[in-house]
């Protein structure tokens, strides 16, 4: 359960019909809590057909394309298999197509209503359309949420991700619909007691909620001391060392070489360490990083953008920054990063940068087309008009 990039967490609801003077900001925090989870207890029931492809272990890594390229053919080949059709609606709810994943999501819970991850996977398409919902209808959308969390905590009582789940929407929902914080740090205990790491990842994600970078510090470090080996909380603490106020880039190197020598087919030490050589303006450790991660990563650009995102916030190389972001969008991205939207309103923000207003502009309204209701390009184009 590692932080990740919150650009894509928290993306926010529109509240319910129950009447609380928070209740917008509630649903906000109740219902998109898990987009960058990472999913544990897969059903072990067998598929029909060869399994040598691991949709699990790709998807564990971050490998969503992938994993869409073999399961899509199985649940078109075995339709009643409930683990593809759940594996398909991870995949699908990763890409945003939210539309795509609630009948597979349902479809699995009705051919095994007693898996936890398929109840976990069906709250979590109901959180997001409550997220996309009118005020009026996110509330019974969040009935539905809360229902099958609690359904899967039955289910498995040490399901880490469904634990978390349920920490996460005691720690911000009012009490009013059952929020407690108190709750929500008993819960982080108790994921603590069944994996010290991921219980300490778990507390850090509490203190990133109060907006306490110290404590963040101190659970990431005791993930990784708990568990070296755990590449989520070696890239969540290279990341937290990554980002300002509290950078310490030497860290943050450190830390990602070592997620690198777990693992150097994904994709987190390259975009930790592209974003801090660009901050450094590093330019050949920066093209080294970048020509390694394609290498070892082709179908994942994310270093690409982290290189512009880093330029963009150094004041410098804008030139190259326009350049990475176009290397980005010359692909689909991958499930879990930024999208297309967040690829040209970053374009946009490096032209109005440049004072290339007529070229941001055209970036805000592509960002705004691909995706409805994006608040920043939307406030993005309203400060360039003013």
């Amino acid at each position: 359960m590692p932080t990740k990039d919150r650009s894509t967490l928290f993306r926010g609801s529109r509240g319910s019909p129950i009447g609380t003077r928070n209740l917008a900001a509630a649903i906000f925090a109740a219902f998109i809590l898990l987009a960058l989870a990472a999913f544990q207890g897969f059903s072990n029931e067998p598929v029909p057909g060869d399994r040598d492809n691991d949709v699990e272990a790709l998807i564990r890594a971050g490998h969503w394309k992938r994993a869409r390229a073999i399961v899509e053919p199985r649940v078109q080949a075995h339709p009643q298999d409930a683990k593809s059709c759940y594996e398909l609606a991870e995949v699908k709810f990763t890409f945003k197509d939210i539309d795509g994943a609630l009948p597979l999501a349902q479809h699995a819970v009705e051919l095994d209503p007693n898996n936890s991850n398929y109840h976990l996977q069906l709250g979590k398409v109901y959180g997001e359309q409550a997220a996309r919902a009118s005020f009026i209808s996110a509330g019974s959308l969040a009935v539905k949420f809360r229902k099958e969390v609690e359904v899967a905590i039955q289910l498995d009582s040490k399901n880490l991700d469904v634990l978390d789940a349920m920490m996460q929407f005691k720690f911000q929902a009012p009490g009013i619909m059952g929020g407690s914080k108190d709750e929500a740090r008993e819960l982080a205990d108790k994921i603590a007691a069944l994996n010290p790491s991921a219980g300490y990842l778990a507390h850090a994600e509490l203190a990133e909620l109060e907006k306490d970078p110290a404590q963040m510090e101190a659970f990431y470090l005791k993930a990784v001391q708990a568990d070296a080996g755990n590449y989520d909380a070696v890239i969540a603490l290279a990341t937290f060392y990554s980002q300002s106020p509290h950078a310490k880039y030497d860290e943050a190197m450190k830390q990602s070489q070592s997620a690198m020598h777990l693992d150097p087919r994904r994709i987190g030490a390259y975009r930790v360490q592209a974003r801090v050589f660009a901050l450094q303006q590093r330019w050949a450790d920066l093209e080294q990083t970048l020509a390694s991660a394609e290498k070892n990563v082709p179908d994942d650009l994310r270093p690409y953008y982290e290189a512009a995102q880093g330029l963009l916030e150094s004041g410098r190389g804008y030139a190259k920054a326009e350049g990475y972001v176009k290397k980005y969008l010359s692909q689909e991205p991958e499930g879990e990063e930024p999208d297309s939207a967040d690829a040209h309103r970053l374009l946009g923000l490096l032209f109005e940068r440049e004072r290339r207003n007529a070229e941001a502009r055209s970036e805000f309204h592509a960002a705004l087309k691909l995706r409805r209701g994006f608040k920043a390009a939307k406030e993005d184009l309203k400060n360039l008009n003013d």
